[in-house]
C-alpha cells in the first residue's frame, strides 16, 4: 500500500514541458486524460474521481449512510427534457427542478440537473468506477447541485457543491424505460446536436433497491475536475439488453455533422481510475464489506496475501536490474 501511495503521489507531481491546445479536451490520444492536468490544474489533484471501489477497504456506517429521500423523481412535469450529443456523451437535462435528494448523510438538498452515461466499446471495459477491479459496459450519473446555491454554475466550484448518483449498468433484459432515450439516437448522431424529449419518471431508469450504495469525496471525472462533488454510487445494477447498449456504441459519435470523412463513435468515454490517496470509502450496509479476490484456500481467513507477492515481486525486480553488475 505504501509502495501504491508513493507510486501516485510521484505521477501527480509529474509535469510536461508541452501544453495542449486551449480548454478542448478528448479521452484518447495527445488530448486524453493523461493530459487534462496541463489545461486544468485540478485535474491533477488528489482527490479525483473515478476510483476503483476496494470493498475490503470500506467503512460501514449505517447510521450516518441512511437511505436516501428522492423528491420528485416519480413525477412527470409538463416540462421537456434536453437530449443532447455534446461530443463526449449522451446527456439529457433537466429542465425540472423539482427532483431533489437529501438526507443518506449529504447534508444538504441537492437539485437534479442533468444524467449523463460512460459507456466502452466491448461489455468488458465502459464504467468509470470499477469494484475490485471489474468494470462494467456502462454507468450512469445523475448530477445535481447544492439548493443553497441557486443553480449548477455556482455550485460546480464549490467543495460542497454537487452530488452524484452512480449506476452500473450490466447486460439483461430489453429495458423499455431507456428505449424511450434511444429512440431518439438517430436525431442526435453528431456532436451538438440536440432534441427536446417528454419527461420521464427519474425513478423509472434506476434500480429498485437504493438503500445499499458506497460514499466517498471526489471530484468531476470531465474537466475541469473540480474536487466538489459527494459521491454515491449504488451496488444494484441496472439490466439493459446487448442490442440497447450496440446503440450507443454505433449511433453516437463524436464528430460534427460538418467534418465529413469518418465518423468516430464516442465509445469508451470514460477517464481512468485515479488514486485514493487518503480518502475514506464508506459504505451504508455491512454486506458490502467484501473482498472477492481474497484468497481462502490457505486457511487464512480470508486475508489477502497482495502485499507480501508485491515485495515479492519487487524483490526480484531489484535482482534482476543488479545481475549485471556481477562476473561469475
Amino acid at each position: 500500500m505504501t509502495v501504491v501511495l508513493l507510486l501516485c503521489i510521484i505521477t501527480s507531481q509529474l509535469t510536461v514541458v508541452l501544453s495542449s491546445a486551449g480548454n478542448f479536451w478528448t479521452y484518447k490520444g495527445s488530448l486524453g486524460a493523461d493530459h487534462w492536468h496541463l489545461d486544468y490544474p485540478h485535474c491533477g489533484g488528489i482527490r479525483q474521481s473515478p476510483i476503483d471501489l476496494q470493498t475490503r477497504d470500506v467503512v460501514v456506517d449505517q447510521t450516518y449512510l441512511s437511505p436516501l429521500v428522492f423528491s420528485g423523481y416519480d413525477r412527470v412535469s409538463n416540462l421537456f427534457f434536453r437530449l443532447e450529443n455534446n461530443g463526449h456523451t449522451v446527456q439529457v437535462g433537466l429542465n425540472d427542478k423539482t427532483m431533489m435528494i437529501s438526507g443518506g448523510g449529504l447534508g444538504a438538498t441537492f437539485v437534479a440537473e442533468q444524467f449523463h452515461f460512460h459507456w466502452g466499446a466491448v461489455d468488458e471495459r465502459g464504467s468509470e468506477h470499477s469494484v475490485n477491479g471489474r468494470h462494467f459496459p456502462m454507468e450512469m450519473h445523475i448530477v445535481h447541485f447544492n439548493k443553497k446555491y441557486g443553480n449548477f454554475s455556482s455550485s460546480v466550484g464549490k467543495v460542497d457543491g454537487l452530488a452524484v448518483l452512480g449506476f452500473f449498468f450490466e447486460i439483461g433484459r430489453f429495458n423499455e424505460h431507456f428505449q424511450e432515450i434511444i429512440d431518439h439516437f438517430g436525431e442526435i448522431q453528431f456532436k451538438n446536436q440536440h432534441i427536446n424529449i417528454n419527461s420521464i419518471p427519474m425513478i423509472d431508469l434506476m434500480p429498485a433497491r437504493l438503500t445499499n450504495y458506497y460514499r466517498y469525496h471526489g471530484s468531476l471525472t470531465t474537466p475541469p475536475c473540480f474536487e466538489s462533488v459527494t459521491w454515491t454510487i449504488f451496488n444494484e445494477t441496472i439490466e439493459i439488453a446487448e442490442e440497447q447498449l450496440v446503440e450507443f456504441r454505433t449511433t453516437i459519435f463524436e464528430n460534427d455533422k460538418s467534418d465529413g470523412g469518418v465518423f468516430m463513435d464516442i465509445s469508451d468515454d470514460y477517464r481512468p481510475v485515479q488514486c485514493m490517496f487518503r480518502r475514506r470509502l464508506y459504505a451504508s450496509h455491512p454486506s458490502l464489506k467484501y473482498d472477492m479476490a481474497s484468497p481462502r484456500e490457505n486457511g487464512n481467513d480470508g486475508v489477502s496475501n497482495q502485499p507480501t507477492r508485491l515485495l515479492f515481486s519487487m524483490f526480484l525486480v531489484c535482482i534482476w536490474c543488479i545481475l549485471p553488475f556481477f562476473s561469475f
